[in-house]
């Protein structure tokens, strides 16, 4: 079996059917494994570095949970996210305490929930990201909160944003300021590359890194019995109906002795040109260093189609998509899963239980009956 990446799509496959008694070889075209969740040590400081941003592992599914933890233990972190808006900091997601400083009440959580109620604003038929936050959250908070760093975030309005992204936002009327409600959280302690390099550990398992499919693309089925992709689906069709809409990101590197004094803090301000800066030594707050790196994070479009990182899941995204998906379905021996193969707007456990799912699919279409 070929299996084009090794994130964690291609490598909890690769794993699991390797324990089944397949024989896989794992490509992938970076210098490394993991994907878009690799971590590695910077050698001056000591720091866990996300290279491709934060990933902070969070579910609450057993399954999933059962599976990451065979291979890393997963630290106390917390995430906790604050937000730099109106020259004031406020706490992310938005809960009580946003709700009280931002209008300058003391109010209970019933206080809180009736002040609110009186703010949204009645739309009969949620259509859009605008809508449902207003719907949920009113003008004042949307605008200060959400409108223009959805719009650094997507390079679209609001009002072009599917309602289901709004879905990924968390509202609470209590003190509690912790980013996820997911019963297990928490970032390998020894880092994504040492978990990823454990789960791609096995006697059945070749990796090849800096290898393209492109180089193999026109042989692979005279060597292979199945081919699970994990790369973006368009690339694999050779964009035949055009390119998939994504976002990716970069980053300007800060050093110093203290930069920000949190691990991420969201910048809404329109005025600011990029979204966030997160501090890395913060991610692992057990650990006390002498200097720090934080790296400003800026959402672009992937012109070039390097590092795509967030599917615009829009009409025009989704009408494209659908072609590709329907050719697809008629592939034999292609197994599509993970982010980019699906088009889909996945965290880490999300991907991991996709993986799973594939893999009961996949057995019970080979096993004999």
């Amino acid at each position: 079996m070929l299996i084009v990446g090794a994130g964690f799509a291609g490598s909890t496959f690769a794993r699991i059917v390797a324990e089944n008694g397949f024989y896989i070889e794992v490509i992938d075209n970076r210098d490394h494994s993991g994907g878009n969740s690799y971590s590695y040590r910077d050698s001056e400081t000591g720091i866990e570095i996300h290279k491709y941003g934060p990933h902070i592992f969070h579910t609450s599914n057993e399954k999933v949970f059962e599976f990451i933890t065979r291979f890393t233990t997963l630290s106390g972190y917390i995430h906790r996210v604050k937000a730099v808006t109106h020259g004031q900091v406020f706490s992310l997601p938005i809960n009580l305490h946003t709700i009280n400083q931002f209008f300058g009440k003391v109010l209970s959580p019933k206080e809180a929930r009736q002040f609110i109620e009186k703010k949204q604003i009645k739309i009969d038929k949620l259509t859009n990201f605008e809508e449902v936050v207003l719907a949920s959250l009113g003008r004042e908070l949307y605008e200060a909160f959400f409108k223009d760093y959805t719009i650094k975030q997507w390079g679209k309005n609001p009002k072009e944003i599917p309602a289901s992204t709004a879905q990924r936002l968390p509202v609470r009327y209590d003190y509690n300021d912790c980013y996820f409600n997911d019963k297990y959280q928490g970032i390998p302690v020894e880092g994504y590359g040492v978990l990823f390099d454990r789960m791609l550990d096995h006697p059945n398992i070749t990796v090849s890194l800096r290898t393209s499919f492109n180089d193999i693309r026109s042989e692979w089925r005279k060597k292979y019995s199945y081919l699970i992709f994990t790369g973006s689906i368009d690339e694999y069709y050779d964009y035949r109906y055009g390119y998939l809409p994504y976002r990716t990101v970069t980053f300007d590197e800060i050093r110093g002795k203290e930069i920000q004094g949190s691990a991420v803090i969201n910048y809404t301000d329109a005025s600011v040109p990029f979204t966030r800066i997160h501090e890395h030594k913060y991610f692992t707050p057990d650990h006390k260093y002498k200097n720090s790196i934080a790296y400003k994070e800026f959402s672009v479009a992937t012109t070039s189609r390097k590092d795509p990182f967030y599917p615009i899941n829009d009409e025009q995204g989704k009408a494209i998509y659908n072609q590709y998906k329907e050719m697809a379905t008629q592939e034999k021996g292609v197994i599509f899963i993970g982010r980019l193969a699906e088009y889909r707007y996945y965290n880490m456990d999300q991907v991991i239980d996709s993986s799973m799912k594939s893999f009961d699919r996949f057995m019970q279409r080979t096993s004999p009956r």
